[in-house]
Parts: structure tokens; sequence; C-alpha cells
């Protein structure tokens, strides 16, 4: 027989937010830690353009690359946190195909439809036509008339601020003209000086902005001469902001007519949520958890002793619950050279414990030293409130185990998703 003691432990670990509990032979165990866990991914935890958020850019480094699928159309793009703090695209926008652009998936409101590819129409008698034009060549991007840059937003009654809405994929726009996220801020805070050297430093590595050129008048403009890219800011009535660059300068806050067909680059915020408000409130998501055990107070030789680690979560978040332990054996500190190691594959008679992996604790697995997801380890659903993760653990003994307690601390982590 193995006969169980009871006993409180508890335990802060700092920047987990974690439930400790000491299976004793199988005792029971308590403990409360709460930490206040913000967004933890950088731009190398995430897979698509419209997965960027402001945090996640935050979050990342300086100088910190990523290469992300934008979800409309499945093409590539390069992207770099920049000196400004702010992630910018390294490569020109090349979204084609009369594809309609929704709030789900664009900087955009409601739903906008992107006009045929055509070269036809970049004219002063179309200030305000939605035009776009891709030659094929994917470092030069697609050109895009201002009206279509802003999808359809940069109307003629928009003649000073800037347009609501853009092509850009969800959680990216086009860069203001002044301010932070700006071509001049940008320009500024890379060394990117109005010059020669400020040219050929902006058109190669690490920012790579082409001599994409224009097109004007029904033909392309200007390639390998010059680069013109839109800003989403209006200057009048029939100009807005862009950024030009030839061989001997570069002009940040420039501008010119609205119907040209200029490149699209695109600029997702980092920095702090407060930057760019009068007034903001940063709420963190909080994850709590209470965990014990419930084990009986006899291990008999006979039969497998059962019981559960309850694990009550009150969270603000999606999360997701795991378990892992330092020491994988239940241990005595009164015996030793014996131990009760994990494994999965529990039998009346031989020593062995693990955690159940269905319902009816009838299949068990090794704990590791990695926090891993078990049976009955759903994710929660960020909805504010309790939810309470119940694990089944096992453990079986030989007859000649000899007496004692054997215990090991098992760690429940709850992960902000």
């Amino acid at each position: 027989m193995l006969r169980i003691q009871k006993k409180k432990i508890k335990a802060v670990i700092p920047l987990l937010c974690v439930g400790m509990l000491v299976l004793s032979g199988m005792t029971t165990f308590t403990s409360l830690t709460t930490y206040a866990a913000g967004e933890t991914r950088t731009i190398a935890d995430i897979t698509n353009m419209q997965d960027m958020t402001q945090s996640i850019c935050a979050n990342s480094k300086v100088g910190d690359t990523a290469t992300l699928t934008d979800t409309r159309d499945n093409s590539t793009y390069t992207i770099r946190k920049h000196e400004d703090k702010n992630c910018w695209m390294t490569q020109n926008l090349r979204l084609t195909g009369e594809k309609t652009l929704t709030p789900a998936d664009s900087d955009v409101a409601s739903d906008y439809t992107l006009p045929a590819s055509g070269i036809n129409g970049f004219d002063e008698s179309n200030y305000y036509a939605s035009q776009m034009y891709y030659a094929g060549d994917e470092a030069n991007g697609a050109y895009y008339s201002w009206t279509a840059a802003t999808a359809g937003t940069g109307d003629a009654d928009l003649n000073s601020s800037d347009a609501p809405s853009s092509i850009c994929p969800k959680g990216w726009k086009l860069p203001p003209n002044s301010g932070n996220g700006s071509y001049t801020n940008f320009t500024s805070a890379a060394g990117i000086a109005n010059n020669v050297d400020g040219s050929n430093k902006i058109r190669f590595a690490p920012y790579n902005f082409p001599y994409a050129g224009s097109v004007l008048d029904s033909a392309l403009d200007g390639v390998s001469s010059f680069g013109l890219y839109w800003s989403r800011t209006a200057y009048s009535d029939t100009d807005a902001y862009h950024l030009p660059f030839t061989s001997s300068g570069v002009y940040p806050a420039f501008y010119n007519y609205r119907y040209v067909g200029r490149s699209v680059r695109c600029v997702a915020l980092g920095g702090s949520l407060e930057e760019d408000s009068n007034v903001a409130v940063r709420v963190q998501p909080v994850l709590t958890i209470d965990a014990t055990t419930d084990m009986k107070e006899l291990a008999s030789a006979a039969t497998i002793t059962t019981g559960s680690i309850s694990a009550t979560i009150s969270a603000n978040t999606a999360y997701q619950v795991m378990l892992s332990t330092d020491q994988t054996s239940l241990k005595s500190a009164t015996v030793t050279d014996t131990e009760i190691p994990a494994s999965s594959t529990l039998q009346p008679g031989t020593n062995a414990w693990g955690i159940a992996t269905n319902a009816e604790a009838t299949a068990y697995a090794a704990i590791t030293n990695s926090p891993t997801v078990y049976y009955s380890s759903a994710t929660g659903s960020g909805t504010p409130g309790q939810t309470v993760h119940q694990f089944g653990i096992g453990a079986s003994i030989s007859p000649a185990l000899p007496a004692g307690t054997y215990s090991t601390i098992v760690t429940v982590t709850a992960a902000a998703l």
C-alpha cells in the first residue's frame, strides 16, 4: 500500500500564467497565479498580410523581416520593420483582377471592386476614375490612379484630408502625408536625405523602392528613371501627395495629379497604440488559474489509482491550456533509487503514471518537460468568465514499491492566443 499525505503549496512563476501542482503519491495541492498577458507575437509568428496588428509590429525589432501572403490573391510580399518603428512592405503592391475587396481582407469600410487592368485612360479627362494597370513586372508592381489606390474614397469632394480607405490589405494603410507612418517620418528616421546618396539608399536593400515610373497618357513613363508612390492624403480636389524620387533626390511630401498611375507601398503602424489617438485605453488580456488535484487516499498494486487535475481559468482572451513538468517521474524524498516513471502504459502491478487521453481514463500519455496540449485542453474562446479544464491522471504501482510519498510538480500553463 502507498499512503498519501495531503498538503498545500503555493508558488508564483514570473512571466508565466501557471498553476503549480504537486502529485504526492498522489497529494492535493492548490495554487493561484495571475498574469496580465499582452500580445506576444512578432512578424515572425504570422503568415498572412491580414494577420498584422499594431501590437505585432510593435513587438518586432527594427530590422526584423518576414515574407507574408496576401490572402486576396495569394501573392507574397517581403516586409520589414523600418527605423521609424513601423512595418513596411519592401515590394510594390501588384493586386490585380477585378477583385471585390471587403472589410475582412482589405483596408476598406465597405466593399470595393478593383477595376480590370488597362493602360488606357490615365489622363486629365479622368481625374476621378478608378484605374489600374499591371504589366506583369513583379519588381515594379502595379500602377493605380489615386481613386483606385484609395478604394474609391478619394473622390472630388475630398480636397485636403486623408482618404478613409485604401487597397492595402487589412491591417495596412497607404501612408499619410505627415506624422506617424508617413514617408517624411520614414525617410528621416532611415537617414534618407534629399540628395544623390538618399536616392541610392531608398532604391536598394533593405528598403527596395524601384524606379517603377508611372502610367501617363496611356503609356508607361519613366521606368528605370524615377519612382512615384501614393500617399492617402489629398492636396486639393485635383492633386494628392506622393513620394517621388529621381537619381538626384528624394521628395517625401510632393503632390501632383490624381489621374496618373503610381505605385503603392503599404505601412502597418507599430509603436504604442496611443501615438495616433487623443484618448486611448489599453486593456490587457488577463488569465487567472486556480489549479487543484483530486486523488484517492491509497494507491494499490491491484488497481490503477485515478484522479484529476482541475484548472479553473478566468480569462477575457482566447487561450490554450498545457501541462508540463521539470521532473517527469514521481520520486520520494525518503526512498532513494526508486521512482514511478511517466509512461503511456499503466498496468496494475507495475510502476507508471500518466495523463489521461480520453474521458474514461482508459488510455494515458507520458508527461514531458515541454508544455503540451492533452485531452480536455480545449482552448478558451475569450468570452469573459470562468472555464473549468479537468485532466485525468492515473498511477500504477508494483507490490514491491517501498512505502512513502512519491511526488512531482506539474505546471499548468494557460497561454494567450
